[in-house]
């Protein structure tokens, strides 16, 4: 039973309805919540910056690993003590994956999956009029479901994330992403590119287009892939800059490669969602490729964009990584010279074939080989700096604090430029010096 709604401060203070959207995980689900926040907007509400007395919360939940779903369930618990009168909407991965038991969590009246989570804002809009139903549960099933068309019209970033895919068609024996996001689905490169038109027209001049597995945008469309929507983009007046989010190593093959050789706007930084340095723990993992591939891959990039940086994900202690395995990714990170790596010591996700695997590896040794790596990505990330101390080119500045814009260069490089709030702006600049793992800038 949940409490009656109160609506007398609606009502009396005349105020536009407020709603909270907690969001956990990816960049996707990020985007995503950006494109519910856009329809809640066309509803009358107001999103709120902080979780104080809002009439709706919604918590875009993840299920990558353990602790995220318990963060999840803690977020759903937080948001219901926050007002009793609310309605609580919970939606995302952990949501598709353990719907009834994300239903049973006090004060929960609505639970989505991924494929449909602009009903969010239509439930929220019924709720405040006295018209929703309670306690709903509403999981699209991925396989039958096509992508939602969503879309944002701006952003707190001075860059533009816009999801251009989702799903993922690997099978990976840590991941449990398939079974919460499915297969792969493309949105249309027409609605991709009036996205983009929107938001060069609300002053964006930077995309970076993202997914669960971005690389293999277009496996279910015909005719079109991620080669051919970037050089549609690239096409766009006022699109500048384009990025892309991360990226498994067997789809960079040499014809993708080449495209992004060839366009102008694209910006030459890649992540890579590496995982590993070893063959036999890679195959392990039952990923697609292997480390020879994955360096061969590095090699042609920098072969035909010799100004190419790269970053990276990599998951230590994987059930059965000896320390000769993780020494081999370590060789690897040196070849490669990462610019940076996002290190993750191995937690068994239940549920996956790698939660049962034997040879489960101590969490001190995790620990420690984590520690270890890192100190090795901050030589290698010091070796890419020093490569770079004499950088002429542009910067996009995002943030603004005391007297200092920071932003990014081309290719992912950290800048300072003291002056002027420039945030939103790019201004061509020079390297003065590197202080602090960053290019200290002045303008040209």
């Amino acid at each position: 039973m949940f409490p009656l709604r109160r609506t007398e401060n609606l009502n009396n203070a005349k105020r536009k309805p407020r709603a909270y959207i907690y969001t956990l995980g990816c960049r996707v689900n990020q985007y995503e919540s950006a494109a519910v926040a856009a329809e809640l907007e066309k509803y009358g509400f107001e999103i709120a910056e902080n979780d104080a007395d809002c009439d709706v919360y919604i918590i875009n939940t993840c299920a990558v690993t353990a602790e995220s779903e318990k963060k999840s369930r803690k977020f759903i618990r937080h948001a219901a003590k926050q007002n009793p009168y609310a309605a609580v909407i919970v939606m995302g991965c952990y949501s598709q994956i353990a719907a009834a038991d994300a239903a049973k969590i006090d004060g929960v009246r609505l639970v989505l999956g991924n494929r449909n989570k602009l009903r969010a804002a239509k439930y929220a809009a019924d709720f405040v009029s006295l018209s929703a139903a309670d306690n709903r549960i509403e999981i699209a099933e991925l396989g039958n479901t096509p992508i939602e068309n969503m879309r944002i019209y701006h952003t707190e970033n001075a860059r533009a994330f816009v999801k251009i895919e989702d799903g993922c068609d690997n099978k990976c024996a840590y991941c449990i992403i398939k079974d919460a996001r499915g297969g792969v689905v493309s949105r249309l490169p027409e609605d991709i590119c009036e996205e983009i038109r929107g938001l060069v027209s609300a002053g964006y001049s930077e995309v970076v287009l993202t997914g669960i597995e971005t690389a293999s945008y277009g496996k279910d469309l015909d005719g079109i892939g991620l080669s051919e929507l970037i050089l549609k983009i690239a096409e766009i007046d006022g699109v500048h800059r384009i990025r892309l989010g991360s990226l498994e190593p067997s789809v960079l093959k040499p014809a993708l490669v080449d495209t992004l050789a060839s366009c102008e706007k694209f910006m030459p930084s890649f992540h890579l969602s590496l995982q590993s340095g070893s063959s036999k723990v890679l195959a392990a993992m039952r990923r697609r490729y292997n480390a020879d591939m994955a360096m061969n891959a590095i090699s042609y990039i920098k072969e035909k964009i010799p100004a190419a940086t790269f970053t990276c994900d990599i998951i230590v202690g994987f059930p059965g990584e000896t320390e000769e395995d993780f020494a081999e990714t370590e060789e690897f990170a040196r070849r490669a010279g990462f610019l940076h790596m996002h290190i993750f010591p191995f937690s068994p996700r239940k549920g996956t074939e790698a939660a049962s695997m034997p040879e489960q590896v101590p969490e001190n040794i995790k620990t420690r080989r984590a520690s270890e790596l890192a100190e090795l990505g901050a030589v290698l990330a010091d070796v890419v700096y020093e490569a770079n101390r004499d950088y002429r080119g542009t910067v996009l500045f995002e943030t603004y604090e005391n007297g200092i814009n920071r932003g990014h260069t081309e290719h992912m490089l950290e800048a300072e430029l003291e002056g002027d709030d420039l945030r939103g702006k790019e201004v061509r600049v020079y390297a003065a010096e590197i202080k602090n793992g960053r290019l200290i800038c002045k303008a040209e």
